[in-house]
């Protein structure tokens, strides 16, 4: 089975970390692959982190695991820290396959979907 994990920083906010909840809620619902499981983590400042919710659907069958960071900017935690925390759980897990997919800022639909929030919503 698949997994696609939604990476956010994470804050220390809850009604900031609640909205990558709702996100993940919201694409499991959209969801049409039955192969496709969805998650999310966090980088740091709450739970959970990228380390138990990988761990977690690996023990319930997933194989293939598909990270998107959920960041504008490919800064270090984009090029750096969620790349780590990857590498440690390939050697844990070698007959995994993991990808990190780009990151959200780099999507070519970015310009789309900002230049969409400018049309009058009345």
């Amino acid at each position: 089975m698949k997994l696609l994990v939604i990476i956010a920083h994470g804050s220390r906010l809850e009604s900031s970390n609640k909205e990558i909840h709702n996100l993940a809620e919201k694409l499991k619902i959209n969801n049409i692959d039955n192969n496709l499981k969805i998650t999310y983590a966090f980088l740091e400042l709450c739970e959970p982190s990228i380390n138990k919710s990988i761990k977690d659907e690996i023990i319930n069958g997933c194989n293939e695991i598909e990270v998107f960071p959920y960041f504008l900017a490919a800064g270090k935690h984009v090029k750096d820290d969620i790349p780590k925390e990857i590498d440690k759980l390939k050697e844990e897990y070698p007959n995994i396959k993991f990808k990190i997919l780009p990151h959200l800022g780099s999507c070519k639909e970015i310009v789309s979907l900002i230049f969409s929030q400018l049309q009058d919503k009345d």
